[in-house]
């Protein structure tokens, strides 16, 4: 009898299933690193701007294809800062704000981005540049929380005397400049009048309207009017024109004839250019500084006073609560902010950049009031002139004691003159209290206590002993 056959097994050994198994999710592995790898690498390597190309010759096709494009540049920032990858995060933020600057997710991280790391100055430059824009304003600035805004240092002065910011050592200078010189500017001045205040006008010159029928246009006889009650009427331009087109004898025109212009018919000295659009080169601004003594430039303005900051106030994205929020952060951050208006409408108007309205006015300028210890409101002249002062002025103590100081303040310019007090504090011991200042000629000079361990004193003339003294 044959004995059976033994059974053939089939298939491979355990030990060679499990290599196979392993060989196989390698290889899996390896493909999509790959792919993971050639993506990301494609990414990279994204050019928005290339992105864009071909859909010129469409404005709504380019406009579509420009908000894509700078979603995805926002969604690749927020990635990046998933990584932790800041540099990275916050250049993909400008370019986004650059391609389609009517989103306001890139400025809102943006913002953030520079709160949270510090830069203070870079998150002012950003909301100036959203202000030029139409993204929701309030949303943006409703990113900017105290606790944050807390944490970066707020400088001052490790010397026993120095100059204060402000007059008065106020902790807000705020200037209203309202562009263009729309006729219903002239109509809302009573409601600047009404709580003290003055505003300045930068006009066009060659727009205004004695020889029109356009009521768009304020009149010479309205600037002329307002400037003989204390309003600033400021030269920007003849026509309206961008300053970075402009080259050599057409700044007389732009600069020189528009100044001419405007001082004639107000009858009143014009010390400020404001660059049509907010656009100039510097040859631009070489040439407005030759005819006065201020321009509106960041850059310009900051080489007096470095925390300096320009921002629209208007627009159907910008309450009245967004504004005042601007102010308590201001007084924060002592700034010299400066508010960047237009028209002042009942309705809102496409031919009025980001008018605000009556009511918005009113209301603005009541709560600005309430804070009136805090804050300095002057034309835009009144305040550049104050900090040109004080950043040309030394002090020089004389002697000090431990309960008086001697002190002379100082300007290189021999023909200087104090138009308006500068306001010296003086560091004494904790609970110091004041008792009197005067100057070599024995007046009296207005002096308070602003601190518990700071006297301030108001001093009206350069090269005079001022004598100070306190219990």
């Amino acid at each position: 009898m044959k004995k059976p056959k033994p059974e053939r097994k089939t298939g491979a050994p355990k030990s060679k299933k499990t290599f196979f198994w392993v060989i196989g999710a390698v290889l899996l592995a390896i493909i999509l690193i790959t792919i993971g790898f050639f993506l990301g690498h494609q990414e990279d390597n994204y050019n928005p701007y290339q992105a864009l190309k071909g859909y010129e010759s469409s404005r709504h096709q380019f406009m579509v294809k420009s908000s894509e494009v700078s979603v995805r540049m926002a969604q690749r920032a927020i990635e990046a800062l998933k990584k932790r990858n800041i540099k990275e995060a916050i250049e993909d933020c400008r370019i986004a704000i650059d391609i389609f600057p009517i989103d306001a997710k890139p400025y809102i991280l943006l913002t953030k981005l520079y709160l949270m790391t510090g830069q203070e100055r870079k998150m002012f430059d950003t909301l100036t540049l959203a202000g030029r824009s139409y993204p929701n304003f309030d949303n943006i600035v409703g990113i900017i929380d105290d606790e944050n805004l807390d944490k970066i240092r707020l400088d001052e002065p490790q010397d026993n005397i120095y100059l204060a910011d402000f007059p008065e050592n106020k902790k807000l200078a705020m200037s209203f400049m309202f562009d263009d010189g729309e006729a219903n500017v002239y109509r809302a001045l009573p409601t600047f009048e009404k709580y003290g205040y003055r505003a300045t006008i930068p006009v066009v010159a060659g727009f205004v309207a004695d020889k029109s029928n356009d009521p768009f246009w304020g009149s010479w006889a309205d600037w002329r009017d307002a400037a003989n009650r204390g309003f600033e009427i400021a030269n920007h331009s003849m026509y309206h024109l961008d300053s970075v087109k402009l080259h050599g004898v057409d700044f007389d025109i732009s600069i020189d004839q528009a100044k001419d212009t405007i001082e004639k018919n107000t009858g009143h000295k014009v010390t400020a250019y404001v660059f049509p659009h907010d656009s100039y080169s510097d040859e631009a601004v070489s040439r407005a500084l030759r005819a006065h003594e201020a321009v509106r430039t960041s850059e310009f303005l900051r080489s007096f006073y470095n925390k300096t900051v320009d921002i629209v106030i208007g627009g159907p994205h910008v309450s009245v609560e967004t504004a005042e929020r601007l102010v308590d952060i201001g007084i924060k951050r002592r700034l010299w902010l400066i508010a960047k208006c237009h028209g002042v409408t009942e309705k809102r108007s496409m031919r009025s950049f980001k008018s605000i309205t009556p009511e918005f006015l009113e209301s603005y300028l009541s709560y600005i009031h309430s804070k009136s210890d805090d804050i300095w409101v002057d034309t835009f002249s009144n305040v550049f002139e104050y900090m040109s002062r004080r950043a040309q002025t030394k002090i020089e103590t004389k002697s000090s004691a431990d309960h008086s100081i001697d002190f002379v303040l100082h300007n290189d310019n021999p023909q200087a003159k104090l138009s308006a007090p500068l306001t010296v504090i003086v560091k004494t011991a904790a609970g110091a209290s004041m008792s009197s200042a005067s100057a070599a000629d024995g007046h009296a000079l207005k002096s308070w206590s602003c601190a518990s361990d700071k006297l301030c004193v108001n001093v009206d003339a350069y090269e005079e002993n001022v004598h100070v003294q306190w219990k």
